[in-house]
């Protein structure tokens, strides 16, 4: 038994050469799907929709500050018998799915919902493209934005909708609140919150991000969407349109822009928009007004997450002399100087700049009055992220993150673009005020399926990239991560996860993280609630129905490795693992039994693939003690333990002329049937050995062999040398029979090459846990087989 214990630990990290795919662990563990609650009107028979350009997003999140963050995931479903489709949103803790929602707040069904669960404005309109981030004091407020149509006098068009999840434990725990300006009725009797510029016109695909520009500790919500312009030169086209919240606790949004049809805040909250009017008196962000710019996203970073950045992408002709091939901008929000202000009003007190590879400018009046970046094609090629200005880039998403601690965060963009006829998954970050390609400049992707619907988050100082691509005609998901904070490259994590096909479900498969960098977590290098932060992501499998999945990066199985530095009171435990392009906390549990009952302290991996060695020491051990031990693997969802392993600690030495105690082992060896062709064939040579009693074993196989060669002129002994690969290995072996291996070398063939027949002696010796010693020798003369006659 373990009389006393103590331990200190130290991790070995070595960074492993080549790459080996993630394990990847369901969430559930059980693999049962993310749109499953029927009691809450999440049917998983019905499935999730699958229209572009996305179904679903997930991000994470806690409701109380400073614990750990879950993913909350936010996704469309189907209903039966063509009933309109809901926005739902469920939570992951302790292996399982939580439905958030039992109701709403200020929603047209909010008084009778069919669905408890959703989230919609109007149980009896479409849900589409839901959004979820988390905002407010301490980052603990669930913000949700989608779009659903909206029918009455001023509305008849998709209006954008803001909704927070209540936590206050007041009369609307657990309800989904609406939040905004009335901007009407409709002819119906409840105000409808939306976001639109103008609500008799179609807006779609919001995006939504928490932060402030002015108290890293009260983050609120910025949402950014495309919205058909109601103004020339961009009238019928789509425009990108951003608002920033003002609240909580506002009453009144008299000055608010849209203005209200009447100064009732709903929720608390008011929508105010920002940017340059532009386009009349809306603050549109398209560099060509005039043409359709589409799928925004926004993020902040910076100091304290203080400045916000918006990608997009705009498609189609427009106005002439610029391109009319698909490009790729990202714009930041910035206060206006006071000795050049910008051209035109602003709106909400910031306006946006677009900086992209090779120029920046405001997004103003100027130039003509479309804005520096509109000035000619050149100009807004340089203002664009694409490789190629001429080239179609499309899908851009947005994270910020750092990779050097030291530094602020920046943003990152990750969207497909073609390269040599392909569609290929590029990524480019902020460097010195220019957006500079990552990976060398090369594509993250290199397949010939064509990659596409990208998204990009960060994982502590960790950025995460995950893709959809046609592997052999079957549509897989493709995740992988950056490496070298200075010259970042892409290190692809997995590629074995199937979608369904394109042609059912044109959507991005969202990735986010318990560690996105936020002042909260020290921009990632001091994950809340102290997880790993463990990436995770949704995806959408299957056809009939689609169903919705998640998934998270997982450690595989450590391997065993043995005990070194093994004395009377301390080891060194050893391990590997394949933390699998994820961080790992690796450990050793121990004890005198398989049941442990001890843990060491754990250590962290870096985000790696392949084997990665680990140890730790042990310390204050009882002499010829057998301790058993394994290896355990941890991400923030999984579990993984390597195999029993034990030693046994040194027996105490004796001093001169000691007695011993007790008699020596009993040992016996007999060596296996084999003959001489087998032995040179194989070059292993099996020995079994019998013990009375669990000893530590060393075997020798003699170097000087005495052979008898028959010649035609009778028989004559010679001396032959040999080597042996493995010629002093110490072994544990219990009390019983176990059978060792002993291996030639090749000088020990070659010598047995010519040889008819010889007599081989083995030599072991053998320790017990009370360090008494035995020997015994044991020999076996080996034949090579005669030919057959014929």
């Amino acid at each position: 038994m373990l009389r006393r214990t103590a331990f200190a630990t130290a991790l070995i990290v070595l960074v492993a050469t080549g790459s080996a795919w993630a394990a990847f662990g369901g969430l559930p563990s059980a693999g049962s799907q993310v749109d499953n609650d029927p009691a809450a009107g999440i049917a998983p028979a019905d499935g999730v929709s699958g229209a572009d350009p996305s179904n679903a997003d997930v991000v994470g999140g806690a409701l109380t500050a400073g614990k750990p963050a879950v993913p909350w995931a936010i996704f469309r479903q189907q209903e039966t018998g063509g009933a309109h489709d809901q926005a739902f949103v469920r939570s992951f803790s302790a292996d399982a799915w939580t439905t958030r929602g039992g109701g709403t707040v200020g929603g047209v069904s909010s008084a009778a919902p069919a669905f408890v669960g959703s989230l919609n404005f109007s149980q009896t309109q479409d849900a589409e493209a839901p959004a979820i981030e988390f905002a407010g004091a301490g980052r603990t407020v669930p913000w949700a934005t989608w779009y659903e149509n909206t029918a009455g006098t001023g509305f008849g068009e998709t209006q954008i909708f803001a909704s927070r999840f209540d936590n206050t434990g007041d009369a609307n725990q657990g309800k989904w609140i609406f939040s905004g300006q009335s901007r009407g009725t409709g002819g119906g009797s409840v105000p409808i919150p939306s976001l639109n510029i103008h609500t008799n016109q179609a807006a779609e695909n919001p995006a939504i991000a928490g932060g402030s520009t002015s108290d890293p500790s009260r983050p609120g919500p910025w949402v950014a969407w495309q919205e058909t312009g109601a103004n020339a030169p961009g009238t019928g086209r789509q425009q990108i349109f951003v608002e920033r919240s003002i609240g909580p606790g506002t009453t009144d949004c008299t000055g608010v822009t849209p203005a209200p049809s009447s100064n009732l805040a709903i929720g608390g909250f008011c929508w105010q928009q920002v940017g340059v009017e532009r386009l009349g008196a809306d603050p549109s962000l398209d560099i060509d007004r005039a043409r359709d710019a589409v799928e925004p996203d926004i993020a902040f970073s910076g100091p304290n997450d203080s400045v916000p950045w918006v990608v997009w992408y705009e498609q189609n002709a427009g106005s002439g002399g610029l391109h009319t091939n698909e490009m790729v901008f990202a714009a930041k929000a910035t206060a206006p100087s006071g000795s050049s202000p910008p051209s035109g009003t602003v709106d909400g007190g910031f306006n946006w700049t677009a900086v992209g590879s090779n120029g920046t400018g405001v997004l103003d009046t100027s130039s003509g009055g479309a804005g520096p970046c509109a000035a000619d094609a050149t100009a807004e090629g340089g203002c664009s992220l694409n490789v190629d200005p001429a080239q179609d880039a499309q899908d851009p998403r947005v994270a910020a993150g750092t990779m050097d601690p030291a530094s602020p965060t920046v943003p990152w963009v990750a969207w497909d673009e073609p390269q040599g006829g392909t569609r290929q998954i590029f990524v480019s970050r902020l460097v010195a005020g220019r957006f500079a390609l990552a990976n060398g400049g090369a594509p993250i992707s290199s397949g010939s399926g064509g990659a596409t619907r990208p998204d990009i988050t960060f994982a502590g100082d960790t950025p995460y990239v995950s893709w959809r691509e046609s592997v052999g005609g079957v549509l897989k998901a493709f995740y992988g991560h950056f490496v070298n904070a200075a010259a970042p490259h892409f290190v692809l994590d997995a590629s074995d996860v199937t979608l369904t096909p394109t042609a059912q479900a044109d959507v991005r498969e969202p990735i986010s993280s318990g560690c996105v960098a936020n002042p909260f977590d020290g921009d990632g290098a001091a994950c809340q609630g102290d997880p790993l932060g463990t990436p995770f992501s949704l995806f959408t499998a299957g056809t009939s129905p689609r169903a919705l999945f998640a998934q998270a990066y997982a450690p595989g199985a450590p391997t065993p490795v043995a005990a070194s530095a093994v004395t009377t009171t301390t080891a060194v435990l050893n391990g590997a693992v394949d933390p699998g392009g994820a961080s790992a906390e690796v450990s050793f549990q121990f004890g005198a039994t398989s049941a442990y009952g001890q843990t060491t302290a754990a250590q962290r991996t870096g985000p790696q693939n392949g084997a990665t060695p680990f140890a730790a020491q042990l310390s204050g051990l009882a002499p010829a003690a057998t301790i058993h031990y394994r290896a355990v693997a941890r991400s923030d969802f999984a579990v993984s333990v390597g195999a029993d392993q034990t030693l046994t600690t040194a027996g105490p030495q004796p001093g001169p002329g000691a007695r011993r105690d007790t008699r020596p082992p009993s040992i016996k060896l007999a060596i296996g049937k084999t003959t001489l062709a087998k032995l040179l064939s194989s070059g292993k040579l099996r020995v079994k050995v019998t013990l009375s009693e669990a000893a530590r074993v060393r075997l020798s196989l003699t170097t000087k062999l005495k052979v008898t060669v028959k010649t035609r002129h009778g028989h004559r002994t010679r001396t032959v040398t040999m080597g042996l690969a493995k010629d002093a290995t110490t072994r544990l072996v219990a009390a019983g029979h176990r059978t060792l291996t002993l291996t030639l070398t090749r000088g020990g063939k070659r010598a047995l090459r010519a040889l008819h027949k010889v007599t081989l002696t083995i030599a072991a010796g053998a320790v017990d846990t009370a360090g008494n010693r035995a020997t015994k020798r044991a020999s076996a003369t080996l034949r090579r087989p005669a030919p057959r006659r014929r």
